[in-house]
């Protein structure tokens, strides 16, 4: 029909598969170098998944209506692999962003949150406010009412290297340590995109101990697919332990 044959389905899927792969390189490079605004490479991203689902259709129609003995395997094969492997994580992302707040900045304490002091000067002019409303500071508790901070027995003093050395087994980048005022400041960044999110911990005395409060946000994004919260409760578990 329409001239079209399997053979032909599975070459230009092979093609347009390349296609999405090499815009989607391009997309993680200008997110890992954090060149512009997210929108930028988020735009060239849903055109290589967009790309990616035609050529995953294209080989799919190919090998289900076609001879195996007509067909360029390898490039079947191929073809398969990238475009089902841009595709499917994309999608499965996407979707997963009507489940979760439209909030990318998390803290233990609303009342008097954990402020940064050297993070905003690595910062980005394109990079997320991290100026807090009443508007904004409501919704989180809406959302996240149930973050808390950590109550330990020990003096602020001697958590402070406890910190210190939990940053560290994590990989963290230290931004700022100061014991004084029993600050930690901390960048963190995703294997493959390197999206970068900003970690204050914040150490006071308080009932013959220490009150542990933290704050997580990202530099970009409107959504954090709540992983900074999971990473504040994943951090103060650790510090409990």
């Amino acid at each position: 029909m329409f001239g079209i044959t399997a053979a032909g389905l599975v070459k230009w899927s092979y093609v347009l598969s390349l296609v999405a792969a090499a815009l989607f390189v391009v997309a993680v490079g200008i997110f890992r170098a954090a060149m512009t605004a997210y929108t930028t490479p988020l735009l060239i991203l849903l055109v290589a998944t967009l790309i990616a689902f035609i050529a995953l259709v294209m080989v799919l129609a190919g090998l289900v209506f076609g001879q195996f003995s007509s067909l360029n395997m390898t490039r079947a094969l191929i073809a398969l692999v990238i475009s089902a492997g841009i595709f499917v994580p994309i999608f499965l992302g996407g979707r997963a962003v009507a489940n979760v707040p439209s909030i990318n900045d998390i803290m233990t304490d609303t009342q008097n949150p954990p402020q940064f002091e050297v993070v905003p000067t690595v910062r980005k002019p394109f990079d997320n406010s991290l100026a807090l409303s009443e508007d904004r500071l409501a919704y989180h508790r809406k959302m996240y009412g149930d973050m808390k901070p950590l109550q330990l027995a020990d003096t602020p003093d001697a958590i402070f290297d406890k910190v210190l050395e939990l940053v560290d087994d994590r990989g963290w980048l230290l931004v700022a340590a100061d014991r004084a005022k029993g600050t930690v400041e901390a960048t963190v960044a995703t294997a493959l995109f390197g999206f970068k999110d900003d970690v204050v911990i914040r150490l006071s005395a308080a009932d013959n101990g220490t009150r542990v409060d933290m704050r997580s946000a990202s530099r970009q994004g409107r959504t954090d697919f709540r992983v900074n919260s999971k990473r504040i409760m994943a951090f103060l578990e650790d510090l409990a332990d």
